[in-house]
């Protein structure tokens, strides 16, 4: 478990932490979002056993994903948001959104490769691609409905 605390939550916040200096109203509203999200279809995922998070805990197996949940994917919702709002490197939002999408289908794949995620009754690396493509998209819906009343991104 210290693995994913590191992992999962220490590291990606200490990385995210020049940007949520400059952007904290977009870390403020967007991450948040995202964790629900994750947790939302993390829950979903272990409880018709698609995957399993090592360390695997019997009680309640989201616990093992949580720090993923809170850390990693929280800061990489945000980082889209960002991305898409300021046009990072003049691209289309639809290619920042597939590229996150694959970004973090590829981080899955890595940690399924090293077995610390394990996929049951039919999942695949292809269902997680569409699994986080859903999750990016529940974000981006949550951004356009903050964005309608607060301007998150600061020039």
């Amino acid at each position: 478990m210290l693995f994913n605390i590191v992992v999962g939550f220490m590291i990606p916040w200490l990385l995210a932490y020049p940007l949520i200096h400059k952007q904290p109203k977009l870390f403020i509203v967007i991450s948040p979002a995202t964790a629900v999200v994750s947790i939302i279809i993390n829950t979903v995922g272990f409880f018709f056993e698609y995957w399993h998070f090592k360390p695997i805990i019997a009680r309640n197996q989201t616990i093992s994903a949580l720090p993923f949940d809170l850390g990693l994917y929280a800061v990489l919702g945000s980082l889209m948001i960002y991305s898409i709002q300021k046009r990072i490197c003049n691209l289309p939002p639809l290619i920042i959104f597939i590229g996150f999408s694959l970004f973090t289908t590829f981080l899955e794949y890595i940690a399924l490769q090293f077995d610390k995620v394990t996929y049951g009754d039919g999942w695949n690396i292809g269902w997680t691609f569409i699994s986080y493509s859903l999750a990016y998209l529940a974000v981006i819906a949550a951004w356009r409905i903050a964005k309608s009343h607060i301007d998150l991104v600061e020039k």
